[in-house]
């Protein structure tokens, strides 16, 4: 069951626009109705439960205060001087709604309804090679993109520097360091999942980890767990996961894994390195991951040198049409 959004301001065209983009926008938490009249306000809480409030009033002003909600937070016309219950007003709307969901989350028992969630299959799709320079960041973000045309998906990339910052050209304030930070609290839930969720077209994605030692503060069974646990509080039907260049340390990765694409190349060093890795599999006793791992050759990429149109030309380029191919038929590949 969403959560109830009240979106009060005397301004009825911000009201209803936001209004208006919460719920086109925005995926499974919220449901927003505006509200320009105190009046109706009042009224509609007597018979309503309200979540959240925002508010273009102070929330301790007698304008608003009185008006029961879980949750009230300032829309506030002053970038600058903001507490921890007033978001600046005229950011973009994705950025408004991350923010009230940063709020909103530090409520006490605050959890995401899962009720919904129970009984749907997911799944998590996982790229890696111990092979360099293979292609495997292009072909995660082309099943990412592909499969998101059909579902609801959510790319997650643990490679130590990814290039994102390039790639998306929107500034972000969290990533999947606060979600560590939350874990390692016992504090993790989904609505922050989506307080940190940016898009891509249609392909959700979790920005990276931008300083390498945060990496130090979780161990790989604990990122295992946490991604596990960020897929089972959200409504995304598939997680296509980079393991980025965990190495020897990667197993507890892939183990989470349906099935693992692994992109090869076939000079010397890049069998010779293969070879180790499998060798490394048999020994720890996982054997039995190798059944899960399906090597591949992808195509070179050479697209243009313009970041923006990166994703376009991956979708519509050789890579695209080889992941078309690749998916086409193994959907049954990745059950359980």
């Amino acid at each position: 069951m969403k959560k109830m959004m009240a979106v009060y301001d005397t301004d009825p065209v911000y009201a209803e626009r936001l209004s208006d983009y919460v719920n086109r926008k925005e995926k499974g938490i919220f449901f927003a109705q505006a509200f320009t009249s105190r009046e109706k306000l009042m009224d509609f809480a007597k018979g309503n439960e309200i979540d959240v409030l925002l508010s273009g009033e102070p929330v301790d002003s007698g304008e608003v205060s009185g008006i029961p909600s879980h949750q009230k937070i300032y829309l506030t016309e002053d970038r600058e001087k903001r507490t921890g219950q007033e978001i600046y007003k005229y950011q973009s709307g994705d950025d408004i709604i991350r923010e009230v969901m940063a709020v909103y989350c530090e409520l006490p028992g605050m959890e995401p309804a899962l009720s919904a969630l129970l009984g749907k299959r997911k799944r998590l799709i996982g790229v890696f090679s111990p092979v360099g320079r293979c292609g495997k960041t292009c072909l995660a973000l082309a099943i990412g993109l592909l499969l998101a045309k059909e579902e609801k998906v959510l790319f997650v990339s643990l490679d130590t520097f990814t290039g994102f910052t390039e790639l998306i050209n929107e500034p972000w304030k969290r990533d999947l360091s606060d979600l560590i930070y939350y874990y390692k609290l016992g504090r993790f839930n989904g609505i922050r999942l989506n307080a940190v969720t940016y898009y891509l077209g249609d392909l959700a994605w979790l920005p990276p980890i931008r300083f390498p030692d945060d990496y130090s503060q979780i161990t790989v069974e604990e990122m295992a767990d946490l991604l596990q646990k960020i897929l089972e509080t959200s409504d995304y039907a598939t997680m296509v996961l980079d393991a980025g260049d965990y190495g020897r340390q990667v197993l507890p990765l892939l183990e989470i894994c349906q099935a693992v694409y692994m992109p090869v190349k076939e000079d010397g060093f890049s069998q010779a390195k293969l070879k180790e890795f499998e060798e490394y599999v048999e020994n720890s006793g996982k054997g039995e991951l190798k059944t899960r791992m399906q090597k591949i050759h992808v195509p070179l990429i050479t697209g243009g040198k313009k970041m923006e149109h990166f994703p376009q030309e991956l979708l519509w380029g050789d890579m695209g049409d080889f992941v078309r191919g690749l998916l086409k038929g193994q959907r049954n590949l990745w059950e359980d």
